[in-house]
C-alpha cells in the first residue's frame, strides 16, 4: 500500500522558492484508503501501518470514510477509465476541532478531508489535476497559486495569512515533471505544541 511522502519544511530562514498551489494544512492524522475496480475499497492504513475497524484510535475513520467520501471519490476514479485508473490509493486527513500534532480527543467531532490521490503507477496527482478532478469534494481550503518565497513563509509563521485553520499551509507544484511539496507552520501552532508536550517531545512533533 503506497505511503504518503515526507513534505519539505520551510522556515523564514530556509525555504525553497517556487510557484505553488497553496492549501491549508489541517492538523490531524494522515490516513490512506485503497480502491480497485474489482474489489472496491478494501485496504486501510495510517501513514505507517494497516488498520481495521477494531483500531482504538482510528477504527472509526473507516466508517466515516464510507459515509462521507468513498462514494464520491469512487465515481471520479471510475470515470477515468479502467486502463487509466485500475486502482488508486487516496489520502485523507483525520481531524477534529481539538486535534493537535496528531493527537485526538476520544469524543471529538471528527472529520475526514481528502488531501491527495495516487492512481495506480502514476504517483500522487499534481495539484492542478487534483483540483480539477476532486476540487468539488471536501478538500482543504485552497488559497490559490502563489509565490512560495521567504516573505510568504514569514507571513504564514506570523499568522498573517487569513483562513489558515491553525497549523499552517502546504505548497504543491510540478517541477521538472516531479511533485514538489513544502509546508510552512504558524508560530502560534508551534508554541501551543511546545506548551502541551514540553520541549523534548514538542520539538520532535514540531519538526516532523
Amino acid at each position: 500500500m503506497k505511503s504518503y511522502p515526507s513534505i519539505g519544511k520551510s522556515t523564514p530562514g530556509c525555504w525553497r522558492e517556487f510557484t505553488a498551489h497553496v492549501f491549508d494544512k489541517l492538523d490531524g492524522s494522515n490516513l490512506r484508503f485503497e480502491w480497485s475496480r474489482k474489489t472496491g475499497w478494501y485496504k486501510y492504513g495510517t501513514r505507517k501501518r494497516l488498520l481495521d475497524e477494531s483500531d482504538k484510535v482510528f477504527g472509526s475513520a473507516i466508517g466515516l470514510f464510507h459515509r462521507t467520501l468513498a462514494k464520491d471519490i469512487e465515481e471520479v476514479l471510475v470515470r477515468q477509465g479502467k486502463n487509466a485508473c485500475p486502482s488508486a490509493v487516496v489520502f485523507a486527513e483525520f481531524w477534529g476541532p481539538h486535534s493537535i500534532a496528531g493527537f485526538h480527543k476520544p469524543d471529538d467531532d471528527m472529520r475526514l478531508t481528502l488531501i491527495d490521490v495516487a492512481p495506480y503507477k502514476r504517483g500522487i496527482l499534481g495539484p492542478a489535476e487534483f483540483l480539477d478532478l476532486f476540487g468539488h469534494l471536501d478538500i482543504p481550503h485552497y488559497f490559490g497559486k502563489l509565490e512560495w518565497s521567504g516573505e510568504f513563509v514569514r507571513k504564514v509563521r506570523a499568522g498573517e495569512l487569513e483562513s489558515v485553520t491553525f497549523e499552517g499551509v502546504v505548497g504543491k507544484a510540478i517541477v521538472r515533471k516531479k511533485l514538489v511539496m513544502e509546508k510552512a507552520k504558524t508560530q502560534a501552532w508551534i508554541d501551543r505544541v511546545l506548551e502541551i508536550h514540553g520541549h523534548d517531545k514538542g520539538s520532535r512533533l514540531v519538526n516532523s
